[in-house]
């Protein structure tokens, strides 16, 4: 309730201090911006830390017909953060955050993008991405709070299982060809990506990652930014970075034909390439590199290992609540041939306790599934044919399924969430 209040106060402060905000923030630096004291950057501020505090990964500002609501996204899931923001002070709250992005405050009909940091000490600031859409009710702002300590993680702390870390680490490691990291938006693949680059960071390698947007800066990676306003595209820093001499090499999403076409070249001459790609999973992956023109032979060829992975809720090791399943119920049909009466599974508990905030979770945790590939994808099989042959054991070591099965039974995650993505 004191952050209601706290929140209230200063929305009556900042709003009693409209008009003397406007010509400043006409006339000022983006960086003055930042050092400045005024209600309303007590009032960002205050939301900003709110957040974090909440453990939020994105804030959504969203303009209603006669307010503005404030939600975030945390472990996964949107939750109101503050409401009742009056629209006269939001547009002040939007020019704000244009002119601290360096971006055009009198562009109202246009999506744009920036970024800057929040915090006063450089070594404790946050990187901040900025999305601003109109939408019929006015601009929605989503920010997106990265370079958070929290989120950083090594390869060992990936969630991933014990087999599934060696195996990672050997294809990462030894040989040539493309490690691919596949999921949906928000299943963690950039933590991935930056966490095997963290690993492969030696002063013997040169690592070169092509990014939109960068989201950590990591010391002694070369990291690329790519520019859609002047032209500087995926597309072509790939040509450009194709003659800088690189051992690895990165780029932060696939999304066209002729990326991937090119970083499947560049896999086949001998390089290690790492990239992201938005599929479901490590299968769909292959049908989506088929659908972009690349040949089976090819991706057996030049692909050494592709990741699928997701991210559901932790359960409080605290007050998680343990169950039977029983052998008809909808779980039990779920776990099928892994179904054991014996078995302890667990739920989250409604309540909760202080250690998880009364929610029943603690952060969120990934399953994942490694396709390796078999060497029967060797000519030109038909679509059927390739599906047949990618769920062959010696080709999918563990589905996310599987994996997701033995972590419920560890107690990490609640089958029912599980089930909601199978």
């Amino acid at each position: 309730m004191e952050v209601q209040e706290k929140y209230f106060q200063l929305i009556t402060r900042a709003r009693h201090n409209m008009d003397e905000e406007l010509l400043p923030l006409v006339r000022e630096e983006p960086a003055a911006l930042q050092r400045e004291r005024t209600p309303l950057t007590e009032l960002l501020e205050f939301i900003l830390q709110t957040a974090l505090h909440e453990r939020a990964s994105d804030i959504h500002f969203e303009p209603l017909e006669e307010e503005v609501r404030i939600r975030m996204r945390v472990k996964g899931e949107m939750r109101v953060l503050f409401a009742h923001m009056p629209l006269e002070l939001y547009g002040n709250l939007v020019s704000r955050f244009k002119l601290i992005c360096g971006l055009d405050i009198a562009e109202h009909r246009l999506p744009q993008d920036g970024r800057f940091s929040f915090g006063r000490k450089q070594e404790n600031s946050l990187d901040v991405r900025l999305s601003v859409v109109p939408m019929i009710t006015g601009e929605k702002i989503v920010l997106r709070l990265l370079n958070n300590k929290d989120n950083f993680k090594g390869l060992a702390q990936l969630d991933l299982s014990e087999r599934n870390l060696e195996l990672l680490k050997h294809k990462c490691t030894s040989g040539h060809g493309a490690i691919l990291i596949a999921g949906p938006v928000n299943s963690g693949k950039t933590t991935t990506l930056y966490a095997i680059l963290s690993m492969l960071n030696q002063e013997g390698n040169n690592i070169i990652s092509i990014e939109d947007p960068v989201e950590y800066r990591i010391e002694g990676i070369n990291q690329i930014q790519v520019n859609e306003k002047i032209a500087f595209t995926f597309e072509k820093a790939l040509e450009a970075v194709l003659r800088q001499d690189f051992d690895c090499l990165a780029v932060g999403e696939i999304r066209s034909s002729q990326v991937a076409e090119t970083l499947i070249s560049a896999a086949l001459t001998g390089r290690r390439i790492y990239g992201t790609i938005h599929t479901p999973g490590a299968v769909k992956t292959v049908y989506r590199l088929l659908d972009m023109g690349i040949r089976p032979y090819i991706i057996r060829a030049a692909i050494r290992a592709i990741v699928g992975q997701r991210l559901l809720r932790r359960l409080c090791p605290i007050c998680r609540l343990p169950y039977q399943v029983q052998q008809n119920s909808r779980e039990g049909h779920f776990l099928g041939e892994a179904y054991r009466l014996e078995d302890i599974y667990y739920h989250h508990n409604p309540q909760g306790c202080p250690q998880c905030g009364h929610t029943g979770f603690i952060g969120r945790i990934a399953i994942h599934e490694i396709l390796c590939f078999s060497e029967e994808l060797s000519e030109e099989p038909k679509d059927k044919e390739v599906g047949a042959i990618l769920i062959s054991s010696d080709c999918l070591l563990s589905t996310m399924r599987e994996d997701g099965i033995a972590k419920a039974l560890a107690g990490e995650i609640q089958l029912e969430e599980l089930m909601n993505i199978f």
